[in-house]
């Protein structure tokens, strides 16, 4: 089952208005929401990561929210099993799935599948952990420049998770990883039909995207968004640290321990956001198959007319 000619794509920068415009796409079709954001998968992560509410969750089915703890962890290929799994189910029953979030990198996996590396023995790892111990693997990233300099460019020295990974490819199944990398991009887009697959990301200039950026959060402050900081600190004293990159949570906890006043606090949200924002479009831009649309008063695409005259920032 190819789910993606069944289904359709709303993405686009934080703060453009996605969840409005999915949930009126969803109540038009009759349909249901998966969301593709990595922070909403938290629990008691409400308000800082603009979860949709529950009124909206009301209104429609939402997928893939508040399944996990924050000292859990989470990746690309959690998400992507358990969103396949529950598109093929609405499928099934004859509704075609709404994807909507803003994270690269579970929309990249969903258009285009995953880089899988063939299973490698356990004891290398444990060998290549033994030699570069956490405290000094300075030589691990001098070995991997010698053998895959491509990577070696790619990894921060200071990711010693990854520089071991490298490494153990390497030792493993005899090529590297850049190399195994660069075969799998090769035959995905030659298989790749952007032309079979209904994914939009939502374009608005940018100094309009910032002005909705700096209004959501004085929103979201306003709504008790510190306090939502400080009861997570308490009940959660330990972000897993998928979780702890959520944008605002840092600053906010900076702002709590006195290191940070409030108006620096919300300046560098914003400025955190911003940056996120910035990212985001680079990836959508670069992405084919993801077509820019600039949304006014209507949206009108997928031969839909549906009116969009609410403000809703989300």
């Amino acid at each position: 089952m190819n789910i993606l000619e069944n289904s359709y794509i709303i993405t686009g920068p934080t703060a453009s208005g996605k969840t409005n415009l999915a949930i009126k796409l969803a109540q038009h079709l009759g349909s249901e929401i998966i969301c593709m954001d990595s922070m909403t998968l938290y629990k008691d992560m409400d308000i800082g990561t603009a979860k949709p509410t529950q009124h909206e969750q009301a209104l429609i089915k939402h997928h893939l929210v508040d399944i996990l703890l924050p000292t859990e962890t989470s990746n690309v290929q959690f998400w992507l099993k358990g969103a396949t799994e529950i598109a093929q189910a609405l499928i099934s029953k004859g509704k075609s799935p709404i994807f909507v979030g803003g994270t690269p990198l579970y929309l990249k996996a969903l258009m285009m599948g995953l880089f899988e590396i063939p299973e490698i023995p356990k004891n290398i790892r444990a060998e290549l952990e033994a030699k570069f111990p956490q405290s000094d693997f300075a030589d691990a990233h001098r070995m991997l420049s010698e053998i895959d300099s491509d990577s070696a460019k790619r990894i921060h020295p200071n990711d010693r998770r990854r520089i071991i990974r490298a490494l153990e490819v390497w030792q493993g199944l005899g090529k590297t990883i850049s190399s195994l990398q660069k075969q799998w991009e090769i035959i995905t887009n030659s298989q790749f039909q952007p032309d079979k697959i209904r994914c939009i990301w939502l374009q608005m200039p940018r100094q309009k995207l910032h002005e909705r950026i700096h209004i959501r959060t004085k929103q979201l402050l306003k709504n008790g968004w510190v306090d939502e900081v400080l009861l997570l600190r308490q009940k959660y004293p330990n972000l897993s640290k998928e979780a702890s990159q959520a944008i605002g949570y840092s600053q906010i906890s900076k702002f709590l321990d006195g290191s940070l006043s409030f108006e620096k606090m919300e300046e560098a949200i914003n400025l955190a956001t911003r940056q996120l924002a910035k990212k985001q479009e680079t990836w959508f831009r670069h992405l084919s198959g993801c077509i820019p649309l600039a949304l006014e008063n209507n949206f009108q695409y997928w031969n839909f007319d549906i009116d969009m005259h609410s403000d809703i920032l989300v």
